[in-house]
């Protein structure tokens, strides 16, 4: 009786695999063969039709032979994205997954920093809002973007200006261009409270001398010194972009 139960429940496993056996061939059919692309996410900046071009040369070949590493690699070199995952779509697709990266402000000369506080370079192309101008050492993105926010957390509590353009140069020197075209000229220590003596004294007290102003100095111990044209600054700065 022992022996016959037994080998029922052997013949049980082996349908068992048998079907499975049966089922994985004919999933691996020649038949299947992957050739769509499927894009998901929100994507603000990347470009689905660049992705589905990026993918296009994978496919083409059975569904199961698909190389999902080599798309994702691909796909990943493409601008602005911030991450990506690539999976199989049965029967004859991929589907690539994608998050793009969040402009916050321009970088340097023709990149842009993003949101994670990476530096990307973007397609000539490419369209962006009105972005403050930051610029700083390699790896300084989010020191300068946190400097930035600060000073014009500063500058709104006193009702007046607000910044458009913030350097940090290799030296460890600040300097930022208020929305109107006047730099401020802050040197290396003590940068908030001498952006605390421009509101005070400078904005306050002598306003007219700032009208066609192309600075304030702010690095001396307890005063600051007002020089150049905004003219002359503004074509300076024109002339360096062309």
């Amino acid at each position: 009786m022992m022996r016959s139960g037994l080998r029922d429940i052997v013949i049980g496993v082996l349908l068992v695999c048998g079907v499975a056996a049966c089922t994985w061939t004919g999933m691996r059919s020649d038949a299947a063969i992957a050739k769509r692309v499927y894009v998901a996410g929100n994507l603000h900046y990347a470009s689905a039709d660049r992705i589905a071009a990026a993918v296009a040369p994978y496919l083409g070949v059975p569904f199961f032979d698909v190389d999902i590493d080599a798309i994702a690699e691909q796909v990943q070199a493409l601008p602005w994205l911030a991450a990506v995952s690539v999976d199989r779509h049965w029967p004859d697709g991929v589907v690539v997954r994608a998050r793009d990266h969040r402009p916050i402000a321009l970088w340097g000369d023709g990149q842009v920093l993003t949101a994670d506080f990476a530096v990307i370079t973007p397609p000539a192309d490419t369209q962006l809002p009105a972005l403050p101008h930051l610029t700083g050492p390699d790896g300084t993105g989010k020191r300068v973007y946190s400097r930035f926010r600060n000073i014009n957390t500063q500058l709104a509590a006193a009702g007046t200006h607000r910044i458009v353009a913030l350097t940090l140069n290799a030296r460890g020197a600040w300097r930022a261009r208020l929305a109107d075209g006047l730099q401020l000229r802050f040197g290396r220590d003590h940068l908030l409270v001498r952006l605390q003596r421009f509101i005070d004294y400078a904005l306050a007290r002598v306003p007219e001398a700032l009208a066609g102003a192309a600075y304030v100095d702010l690095r001396y111990t307890d005063g600051f010194a007002v020089g150049g044209t905004r003219a002359a600054a503004l074509e300076s700065r024109n002339e360096q972009k062309a």
